[in-house]
């Protein structure tokens, strides 16, 4: 029989962040009602905290474009699955308004299309004169590669924006005679506005064709854009401009019944760009949110578990028939953990990890659920290593291991992702190290050295971006930070005195 520590050393329960187990996903992905949702198109829009699963939804689409292809349905990723963002080429050049952005999006769409059409050896209809016209007008490269292709889209969209008469050598244009594009030398720019001239680009009638040919031999396609959050970060305004213009392309987009946009972005992304009205927002229908539970959370822990042969051969138990029963896989984890981390009056495991690692938004999230169960079992291992005393029983985790991982995540929570969003407000957090984890106006302004007013100012921020929990009353609140920061700033149960 296989020693515990042989088991814990052959498990893997699986990454933070799902492009780095894209092949292993496949296996043991939980296919949530979001994921039928998105399946059946009837979903376009995904929104969600960071780590609540977006990406993996995206790469999950990504990876069954075998079995979509054999309903009818092609699969173009708008951005690289890891590495660099396609679109940092216009984080330091981008187009000067809304509406050349708007441009920019429906021509990338347009070329995602026509590219696919070229994969597919679709050539029907107008299908090979738009290929044709998009690779004379340097639209279309030949490359495969994304980040060429959104380059020439925006150099294109430069050319007409400028009054250089060599910007743009070839403009698209639309035969009147046969409706087919085509593409025309042009020789000089008119003394136009910004509109007029992006006007002259006949993107709405070439996005028709490209639908017409589709729909011609039955075939939908899903345009997949992830990683938003990735690209645009160090510029709210950027941000805001670009995402607003993605919005209102994907409504324009629905006049082309065939083609579709599918978005993935963070929820608190989606709320700072669309405060202050946006209302194209009443038109996003086909949307969902994704809302972990812990009984949800149970379940992808204890599918990602059964993916582990060597645990399945070290319980004996019948995969199956866990996987189709809750009961079962809530006793299933309770047979490799203690039923407590805390003895008492206090919450049972799993219970106890889902409140660790939930932010004052409430979010509950896979990312870290997965990373503590990742460190606890890291930890565990070297607790056995050293000749330590094996877990009672079946057991694969002693209740000491969970505190002990604690830390580790919030650390990671705390400087990954926390900072690196936010990181305007590090100077405030970091006065709070050492401190209690409540705090009300008063001591945060001692702080701080801050009057009351940029207090109240600072601390919604935090408590807009999930660091602070608001309790309290609105007259006299307090401020309270979750378990998953404390750690990593050292702070102490209790609330601090004025």
């Amino acid at each position: 029989m296989l020693s515990k520590l042989e088991v814990l050393k052959r498990i893997k329960i699986g990454e933070r962040v799902a492009e780095e187990e894209a092949d292993e996903l496949v296996r043991y992905f939980l296919e949530t009602e979001q994921w039928r949702q998105m399946r059946s198109g009837e979903i376009d829009v995904v929104y969600g905290p960071k780590g609540s699963g977006k990406s993996a939804l995206y790469t999950l689409l990504s990876k069954k474009e075998n079995e979509l292809f054999d309903d009818g349905i092609l699969i173009a990723p708008a951005e690289n699955v890891r590495g660099a963002t396609v679109f940092r080429s216009i984080v330091s050049d981008p187009p000067p308004s809304e509406l050349s952005f708007i441009y920019l999006w429906k021509i990338y769409c347009l070329i995602l299309a026509a590219r696919t059409l070229r994969e597919y050896d679709i050539a029907d209809g107008d299908a090979r004169p738009l290929i044709n016209a998009l690779e004379k007008a340097s639209l279309l490269p030949a490359t495969d590669s994304l980040s060429v292709i959104f380059r020439a889209v925006t150099t294109y969209i430069k050319g007409w924006l400028s009054r250089d008469t060599k910007a743009v050598e070839y403009a698209l244009t639309i035969d009147p005679t046969t409706g087919a594009p085509t593409v025309a030398r042009k020789t000089e720019f008119a003394d136009a506005s910004e509109t007029q001239n992006l006007e002259d680009i006949p993107v709405e009638e070439l996005l028709e064709v490209a639908n017409k040919a589709l729909r011609k031999v039955g075939l939908k396609l899903w345009l997949l854009f992830d990683r938003l959050d990735v690209a645009f970060a160090e510029s709210p305004e950027l941000e805001r401009n670009a995402l607003r213009a993605l919005f209102r392309a994907y409504n324009d987009l629905k006049a082309y019944p065939v083609i579709a946009m599918k978005i993935f972005v963070r929820d608190d992304i989606w709320r700072r760009i669309s405060a202050g009205g946006f209302t194209e927002a009443s038109h996003i229908t086909k949307s969902v949110h994704i809302v972990w539970g812990e009984d949800g959370l149970l379940n992808l822990v204890i599918l990602r578990l059964l993916n582990n042969p060597v645990l399945v051969e070290y319980t004996g138990i019948d995969p199956e028939k866990v996987k189709s029963d809750y009961e079962k896989q809530r006793n299933l984890f309770y047979q490799l953990a203690p039923d407590q981390v805390d003895t008492g009056k206090n919450p049972q495991t799993f219970n106890w990890i889902v409140s660790r690692t939930t932010d004052a938004s409430g979010n509950s999230v896979p990312r870290e659920v997965i990373h503590l169960l990742e460190v606890a079992k890291d930890l565990q291992i070297s607790k056995l290593e050293r000749g330590g005393n094996d877990p009672e029983g079946p057991q694969l985790f002693d209740r000491a291991v969970f505190k002990e991982a604690l830390p580790t995540v919030s650390k990671v929570r705390y400087e990954q992702t926390l900072l690196a969003e936010y990181p305007d407000v590090r100077e405030y957090l970091q006065k709070l190290t050492g401190e209690k984890a409540e705090q009300s106006i008063g001591t945060l302004g001692h702080l701080w050295k801050t009057d009351d007013e940029q207090t109240s100012q600072i601390a919604k921020r935090l408590s807009d971006i999930g660091f602070f929990e608001v309790r309290g009353t609105k007259d006299d609140p307090s401020f309270w930070v979750p378990f998953i920061y404390r750690s990593a700033l050292n702070l102490v149960q209790g609330k601090a005195e004025d």
